[in-house]
């Protein structure tokens, strides 16, 4: 019994401490990915955030770039470009490409606009442009969440019922750890007074066989009289 409580003991010790492994090892790869990805390989994701791609993409979906130096861009590209008048990211279709005074003008258009980008872009040559290679759907939509006021909002909530529910388990491990070394002295106590009776148990089956012996002999002993 003794056995067989800690083998189930160690076994879920073991499948505890895998579980953490597993965990821990996801959330490292989930942060980190994106940007070994990014620094290591050039690799990016980038949102659609509007309606300016359809067909092609719709808002949701999500770009997976490649970044390559401007010289290598051609006309059909997607490209993500920041914004003339603001910081903000675009994701449009390349239609234009022209040298100027050592630069590339890039001109861009949605697949779904009327008309290309009144500002055309300029870069250097050996800039490296975010290009297009393929597309996911919705995920861009679980992107755009997460880095929203909500989203942030939303992994707090998930963070704290997460450290609760760890709480809860750790409680309730340490109740089950509890009763199993209560069974454990119990079935030890259990086992000492067996043995304890057995021991007992044989000495009065000694006592008796003796004192069975000496009857048997007097009695041979008065039939011999």
């Amino acid at each position: 019994m003794n056995k067989a409580i800690r083998a189930t003991r160690k076994k879920s010790k073991v499948m505890a401490i895998a579980i953490k492994a597993i965990s821990v090892l996801f959330v490292i790869a989930l942060v980190a990915a994106p940007t070994v990805l990014h620094n290591s390989f050039g690799y990016g994701i980038s949102p659609v955030l509007s309606g300016s791609m359809r067909p092609y993409a719709q808002p949701g979906d999500a770009f997976i770039t490649i970044i390559r130096p401007a010289s290598d861009l051609k006309v059909g590209d997607i490209v993500t470009l920041h914004s003339a008048n603001s910081a903000d990211l675009y994701a449009h279709r390349i239609i234009e490409l022209r040298q100027l005074n050592g630069l590339v003008r890039i001109i861009t258009k949605g697949d779904a606009n009327p008309t290309a980008e009144e500002d055309p872009f300029l870069v250097s040559p050996d800039e490296q442009v975010p290009v297009t290679i393929a597309r996911i759907l919705w995920i861009g939509k679980v992107l755009v969440y997460l880095t929203s006021v909500q989203g942030r909002q939303a992994g707090m909530i998930l963070l704290v019922v997460a450290n609760v529910l760890a709480l809860v388990l750790s409680m309730f491990k340490k109740k089950v750890k509890e009763r199993n070394l209560r069974l454990e002295q119990v079935y030890k106590d259990l086992y000492v007074e067996a043995r304890a009776t057995k021991a007992k148990d044989q000495k009065k089956m000694q006592l008796y066989k003796e004192l069975y012996a000496e009857s048997r002999n007097e009695l041979q002993t008065i039939k011999e009289i």
